[in-house]
């Protein structure tokens, strides 16, 4: 067995004023004490502190130390605990699987217990909790340690949908420094960045939105594969003319919060790529529209000023989709876990597998399974706190 190590723990309470911080660490000081683990906070005014010491010299003894601490302490304008305590822990040396929760949604009571119950009935140690951000959307963040957890997959599913059944949207990740230090957001066009699906408004003008439907079902039912169902689709819109393509165009709606958004992510110096298994035509005007960096898309063959019905060069599905994730890692030299991916269908799947950080979007139960985090229309924005932003620099802006 392990010998019992003793520590010295101060927690502090009181007023938030200068030089608080500074008279703690003189009155340790003062006591011959070394700060192992400290944590503070400034919450409505108010000052919290806990802080974890041990003694320098070895024959210097916890309790006479803990007796100095605790004199030492009585003169600060905070109500000030000294405990000792006894554990079989090295705390310099502890080896941990923490994992950051990120809570995104409109406020209700009872998200919190309904989360915590969760981890506490998973034996799930919770390190932190604060929020990142409490105005018109909610966002809370925990780290965690799942090191007593034999399939973190479990704890994921379970925790995502304890929040579907509150209206809260959850993202997943593992405390990595990668996770401050993404540089690469991957969209998808339709259903994602953008409302609807513009194969089935191009097929409402077309007059063949029936046929289209019935493709689509098939492939979403996997009858027939995606390259397939594209260009047969894709046939049904030969002679439509281009003057139909421009006012689909200029109907498009973005994702509520999506232009926000993008927006943000430019100005925090992300590099932003749309990969699409839509078409070209489309999402070169969002990229002039939003500054993308790069736009992946499906090329129709336009000839005469008319759809030929053909799809021009490689079809863009789910497959290549993974494909352009890695070479745009390679093209701008990052790693797979700089690279956030957020997408809505079973296309997208290798895409986000692909990326660091996977997120699904409005998504259909096959995507939502291999994604980290999942966002709704209402939440889109709530990204943003996972990826280093705070609530008074959105507020800012």
């Amino acid at each position: 067995m392990q010998p019992q190590k003793q520590y010295i723990v101060l927690t502090a309470f009181g007023k938030n004023q200068p030089y608080l911080i500074a008279d703690i660490c003189a009155a340790v000081t003062d006591s011959r004490l070394n700060i192992v683990a400290v944590e503070q906070n400034a919450l409505h005014g108010l000052f919290i502190m806990f802080m974890v010491t041990e003694t320098v010299e070895d024959e210097d003894l916890p309790q006479e130390a803990y007796k100095r601490l605790a004199d030492n302490t009585k003169r600060l304008p905070l109500d000030v605990k000294v405990d000792l305590v006894e554990s079989t822990t090295a705390l310099k040396t502890v080896q941990k699987n923490l994992q950051v929760f990120t809570i995104i949604g409109r406020d209700k009571v009872g998200i919190l217990k309904a989360i915590t119950n969760t981890l506490a009935n998973f034996r799930v140690n919770i390190e932190r909790m604060h929020h990142l951000a409490r105005g018109e959307l909610v966002a809370l963040e925990m780290l965690v340690d799942a090191s007593e957890l034999r399939d973190l997959a479990v704890l994921k599913d379970v925790i995502q949908r304890t929040c579907d059944e509150v209206g809260f949207d959850t993202i997943i990740q593992p405390d990595t420094p990668y996770r401050q230090r993404r540089r690469l957001v991957v969209f998808d066009m339709d259903s994602t960045l953008i409302e609807g699906e513009i194969i089935d408004e191009l097929a409402s003008m077309a007059n063949v939105g029936e046929q289209v439907s019935e493709i689509t079902d098939k492939a979403m039912a996997g009858k027939i594969e995606f390259k397939q169902a594209l260009r047969e689709r894709v046939k049904l819109l030969q002679g439509l003319p281009v003057s139909v393509l421009e006012e689909v165009a200029s109907g498009m709606r973005l994702s509520p919060g999506a232009y926000d958004l993008v927006s943000t992510l430019k100005a925090m110096g992300f590099k932003l790529a749309l990969i699409s298994g839509g078409f070209k035509f489309f999402a070169n005007r969002l990229k002039e529209h939003l500054d993308l960096d790069y736009v992946y898309a499906n090329d129709l063959e336009i000839k005469n000023g008319v759809l030929s019905g053909r799809v021009a060069g490689r079809i863009i599905d789910r497959e290549v989709k993974g494909e352009i994730v890695t070479e745009l890692a390679e093209l701008e030299k990052l790693s797979r876990d700089e690279i956030v991916a957020i997408g809505d269908g079973a296309n997208d799947e290798i895409m986000l597998k692909n990326a660091g950080l996977g997120i699904a979007f409005n998504a259909s139960e096959l995507l939502k399974k291999v994604a980290d985090g999942r966002l709704t229309n209402s939440n889109l924005l709530g990204l943003l706190y996972c990826l280093g932003a705070t609530e008074q620099a959105l507020q800012e802006k």
